[in-house]
């Protein structure tokens, strides 16, 4: 019978495998170097391994897939070549973007540019045609003026066509009426319509969204394709093949395709989802999430067990509305390339070495210096610290790329430079989680940090320090933890819909008929899924604004039909939400209904944490000691280290200390100390004086 789960993210670094199964409770885990240039090669290659560990590809019941693809086609610019049609007189709107600012650490840069538009204007073609505000017709669709711009498209060569109508969330007719002229031009295009995307108020996320969604849509289409393929050459047949989307829920793998632009964060989400499953199993309520990897840092707020939402996402410049967790990435990550900037002061990131050919300490070719070379040269990383000794790293190219590219420039020697790079990624990193708190008006006293990644145990007890963050939690595989977090929720489909209107005087027949065809929609695509529909949970939401406000918030509807009576319930409701907010309301003030929205939820099987053995002391576990350099005052000291895999339940470090295991390491400075809990998780804090 196939029973195990197995959980697959891909990185730019390391592709991580975690199997579990429920029934023993039996946990395999993997890492295997990414394949860039094709990542489903990568996810092959991870189950190769596991199945030389004895299971049988008819073991697995249940896969879930955190990909990267879509998000690497933005970042990269490797995306499809694609058109635009949208309503004559707005071309400008995207190229204008709403948006668009400078990121903090880009203000005071002289040489900031704009990102590209992923669509030039060379490629946009203006539609006579126009709705109301109300979605009612202004203007008839001109037929032959979509012929003509499909004809001009297709003359230069584009694979997708975008399609943007004011107002279309009210009215999608001409939308709807504009995909199927295309169709007849070229049968071959894939067509991503605003109105099916994200059918909601504001012009420009509902653009640029969309644009996104033709950009990468035919690339993550043809490798959710070659991946099911090769999934099925390798006898994996179970029909429970699911990918993680950007809001923290699972959606089956044949829906991937339709659905690009909900997987744009799917490997930083599964981390946050890791990192709920946590608060929940410790009773620890606030945590922030610190995701660092080969390329990147993913930082994330968790409130009362909660983790933030967004409409607001970005992927390198590129605006998302598309309603995802909320994740702060930022070029900081082991593979991360230091370098000199044009004003001749040493920089760190964004620019990454990757899997290939990685830190010039991998011996693959690299010459860049990278955070990992300075971590090995200060101590912090041993030779055998990767991969529990498979990957040795080599010192001699470490301190040679250092030297080469900033030593000797900058007139440093190799420990001060060093130690610079170290600084300087703090600094950032450090920069972005205190905007975090303060994005939300939290107190980092009040939280724990929550370190994963291959690299985020290194830098956490810096940081923790560094902010005033009083514990750092580090769970059982933290190099592993994102791929644990796809086998820790339940398939999720949230779909939208805008009905702008006072609250108080909209029509309560409308707002059920539209929940009546979100519902539907969702009862669609769960049969389609192959999933139980009796199991299937709904919940009804509104976002509501107050009167000339710019931002809005969401509270919940009564299930079922709303009726003229719930409404005070739900402005009270409202008007408490905003108070703990922003800590003032408008009772007196009637509200105004932005969007509807439907959360279709069916529960999975979950990844459960298991209890570890009491520990015997952590004298067993001191593997050696080597010198560690403290950052705070640049000096040396001997530091001992710990092979994780002998700690048990409530054995104490007192720093300064490195614990080595097959995925991470861990740093604890002088002044802090260890502790293990039931379940496996590090704990470092500063010591009682």
């Amino acid at each position: 019978m196939a029973e195990w789960m197995v959980g697959v993210d891909t990185g730019g670094t390391f592709t991580d495998l975690v199997a579990f199964e429920p029934s023993s409770g039996k946990l395999h885990t993997i890492k295997v170097p990414s394949v860039p240039a094709d990542p489903s090669r990568a996810v092959i290659h991870a189950l190769d391994e596991l199945f030389r560990e004895g299971l049988s590809p008819r073991d697995i019941g249940f896969l879930v897939h955190g990909t990267t693809v879509a998000t690497n086609a933005v970042l990269e610019g490797a995306g499809v070549r694609a058109g635009l049609l949208i309503t004559r007189g707005f071309r400008a709107v995207y190229e204008a973007r709403g948006w668009v600012r400078p990121e903090p650490g880009e203000l005071l840069d002289p040489f900031f540019r704009k990102p590209p538009l992923l669509i030039p204007q060379s490629r946009t073609e203006e539609i006579s045609e126009r709705l109301d505000y109300q979605g009612k017709v202004i203007e008839p669709l001109d037929e032959s003026c979509v012929q003509e711009a499909a004809q001009r498209l297709k003359a230069k060569g584009v694979e997708t066509v975008a399609v943007c109508y004011l107002f279309s969330f009210r009215n999608p007719a001409h939308e709807e009426r504009t995909a199927e002229i295309l169709a007849e031009e070229e049968p071959g295009w894939r067509i991503s319509l605003s109105s099916r995307v994200l059918p909601v108020i504001r012009e420009y996320p509902r653009l640029s969204t969309t644009v996104v969604d033709a950009y990468v849509g035919p690339i993550m289409e043809r490798y959710l394709v070659e991946l099911d393929r090769q999934l099925k050459q390798h006898g994996i047949a179970t029909p429970q093949v699911f990918l993680m989307q950007s809001n923290g829920g699972l959606m089956r793998i044949t829906m991937g395709a339709r659905f690009p632009n909900q997987t744009l964060t799917s490997g930083p989400a599964a981390g946050v989802v890791a990192g709920v499953a946590l608060a929940e199993a410790t009773g620890r309520r606030n945590f922030v999430t610190l995701d660092i990897g080969g390329t990147s840092t993913d930082i994330s707020v968790i409130v009362d067990g909660r983790a933030s939402e967004t409409a607001n996402g970005r992927i390198a410049g590129q605006d998302i509305g598309t309603p995802m967790l909320a994740v702060h990435t930022l070029g900081a990550g082991g593979g991360t390339i230091a370098w000199i900037g044009r004003d001749g002061l040493m920089k760190v990131g964004p620019q990454s070495a990757g899997a290939v050919p990685g830190p010039a300490c991998y011996g693959r070719g690299g010459t860049a210096p990278t955070v990992t070379d300075a971590n090995l040269v200060l101590g912090a990383l041993g030779a055998k610290s990767v991969l529990g000794g498979r990957m040795a790293l080599d010192h001699g190219p470490a301190k040679a790329a250092i030297m080469d590219a900033l030593g000797r420039p900058l007139g440093l020697d190799l420990i001060t430079a060093a130690a610079g790079i170290l600084k300087i990624v703090n600094t950032n990193m450090a920069v972005d989680l205190r905007l975090a708190f303060q994005s939300r008006g939290e107190d980092p006293r009040r939280f724990a940090l929550l370190a994963f990644g291959g690299a985020g145990p290194l830098h956490a007890a810096y940081l923790a320090r560094d902010l005033g963050i009083p514990e750092v939690f580090v769970p059982p595989h933290p190099g592993l933890t994102s791929a644990m977090g796809l086998l820790q929720t339940d398939v999720r489909h949230l779909y939208l819909r805008s009905a702008v209107g006072l609250l108080s005087s909209y029509p309560v027949d409308e707002i059920n008929g539209i929940f009546a065809e979100l519902r539907r929609r969702a009862l669609e695509d769960v049969k389609e899924e192959g999933l139980d529909a009796t199991a299937l949970r709904l919940t009804q939401q509104l976002d509501l604004r107050y009167l000339h406000q710019g931002y809005h918030l969401t509270v919940d509807a009564p299930e079922g039909d709303v009726k003229e009576e719930h409404k005070q319930a739900i402005k009270s409701g409202f008007d408490a939400l905003h108070r703990r907010t922003y800590g003032a309301s408008a009772p007196e003030e009637d509200a105004e209904l932005v969007t509807l929205r439907l959360v279709a939820e069916v529960p999975v099987q979950h990844l459960r944490v298991q209890r570890i053995a009491a520990g015997a002391g952590s004298a067993g576990a001191r593997i050696e000691t080597r010198p560690l350099y403290d950052l705070g005052t640049g000096k040396f000291f001997d530091a001992h280290v710990y092979d994780r895999s002998r700690l048990g339940a409530d054995d104490r470090i007192v720093g300064p200390a490195v614990v080595e295991q097959y995925d991470s390491t861990t740093v604890v400075l002088a002044g802090q100390t260890l502790r293990v809990d039931e379940v496996g998780n590090l704990l470092i804090a500063e010591s009682a004086s």
